[in-house]
């Protein structure tokens, strides 16, 4: 697979299907819209084209305003695994606000991409102030030789899949609804950092977490995850939070890795969430915590470690 960061990368492909969006949390609509491209371009002898940004539109206007789903490496990654040819990951800056529908469409859809089959979603908007949607994108297929499939939404329960719906499960600590909506468990990476180490001196080191890029983070709370270091996984209690007890003021995530015991600061490990246990409280002694801590690595132990063996 191609991954093309600038237009200026960007040769003259000779036929594409191509489809077009932020993918911003590859979920099982996006993943639609890939596999219908992929599937259409290998019948067709064309390359499959995924046009999409390194960064959330939003967040060229105000800094931070969305948070992240999946890392760009990971996106890479996925788009990889469904088959696709050519990754175009532009940053969205001041070229994509200013750029017109009409010379999106000719001067990157047409004369790069050649495209010849677009498929997109029915909410798809584009160029400067969003002045190209679906509809205009399909009238401009007749005038420059392609054909447009605008696919309607993917629904769940009633629901339709979105990034927004599956940021709304996080923000409410509903980690296990989100792999209905998202097609896989939520996961958080980054760099292993020092902390307090309070929990090494209660009997329970933790593993602090930097996390990569501007991720969104389930709610606050203490949380049952698989934890990914090199090629092994391991069961965890995370805590994301404050740590009341011992009043720490910065917002963080920490995971005891049960049956592990060994030096990884500096490493880079996945953190995988699978269900919340419970909030994170404040309690009146660490002798409170330290039990507390019990109750939680005995239900997280009983459930995914005894079950697997």
């Amino acid at each position: 697979m191609i991954v093309i960061t600038s237009l200026e990368e960007l040769e003259q492909i000779n036929k594409s299907a191509v489809t077009i969006g932020k993918f911003d949390g590859l979920h099982k609509g996006h993943k639609a819209l890939i596999e219908k491209t992929v599937d259409y371009a290998k019948k067709n002898n064309m390359k499959s084209v995924v046009f999409t940004f390194s960064n959330h539109p939003a967040n060229f206007f105000e800094s931070e305003k969305v948070r992240k789903i999946i890392t760009n490496k990971d996106k890479i990654n996925t788009m990889k695994d469904l088959g696709v040819d050519i990754v175009i990951n532009l940053p969205f800056d001041e070229f994509m606000t200013k750029i017109s529908a009409i010379d999106f469409v000719e001067k990157i859809l047409v004369k790069k991409l050649n495209a010849k089959k677009i498929y997109v979603g029915h909410d798809f908007t584009f160029a400067r102030n969003k002045e190209g949607d679906a509809i205009l994108l399909k009238a401009l297929g007749g005038e420059y030789d392609f054909d447009v499939d605008i696919v309607k939404p993917i629904k769940i329960n009633n629901i339709r899949v979105s990034s927004t719906y599956i940021r709304n499960l996080l923000a409410q600590g509903k980690v296990e609804s989100v792999k209905e909506y998202l097609g896989s468990n939520y996961i958080v990476e980054g760099i292993v950092i020092e902390g307090k180490q309070i929990g090494r001196t209660m009997g329970f080191p933790t593993a602090n977490l930097k996390f990569k890029e501007n991720l969104i983070l389930p709610r606050i709370g203490i949380y049952a995850t698989k934890v990914y270091i090199g090629d092994k996984v391991y069961i965890g209690a995370t805590n994301i939070g404050f740590n009341p007890t011992v009043r720490v003021e910065k917002l963080s995530i920490e995971t005891h890795i049960l049956q592990f015991n060994e030096d990884i600061y500096g490493k880079n490990i996945k953190i995988e969430f699978l269900e919340r246990i419970r909030d994170e409280k404040k309690f009146n002694s660490l002798d409170e915590l330290k039990q507390q801590l019990k109750n939680d690595t005995k239900k997280i132990y009983e459930k995914y470690i005894c079950k697997s063996n």
